[in-house]
């Protein structure tokens, strides 16, 4: 019995690090934080432009405008990331809570197709 123990014990420990590195090295996250800080550099300079550089983009602030768009993509990556955070590697789908009347033919009357009752 201790053996078994020390084994569904260490197997959830495993899953659990598992399921911590699958979301420390989630691909939005990274995608996400990257937009994020580019973003920011770059509004900053939009910022800090002088006229002869907007004269040069036809009079757009082409870093602020960038700079904006990239920080919302950014933005909008990690909000995805936070919204709909990633299961465990080899996790299967939840199992649905039992409802009354569930089962075979658990449709309105709970009868099973068939039972010639109807």
């Amino acid at each position: 019995m201790s053996e078994e123990y020390e084994y569904r014990h260490e197997v959830e420990d495993l899953e659990q690090k598992s399921a911590t590195a699958a979301r420390l090295f989630d691909v939005r996250r990274i995608i996400g934080g990257l937009f994020v800080i580019y973003g920011i550099i770059v509004l900053i300079a939009g910022f800090t432009a002088s006229d002869a550089d907007v004269k040069k983009a036809s009079g757009i602030n082409i870093n602020l405008w960038t700079g904006s768009c990239m920080l919302a993509v950014g933005l909008l990556f990690l909000l995805w990331m936070k919204l709909r955070p990633l299961s465990a590697p080899g996790a299967g789908p939840k199992p649905e809570p039992a409802r009354p009347g569930g089962g075979p033919g658990g449709g309105p009357g709970g009868r099973e197709p068939g039972s010639g009752t109807g």
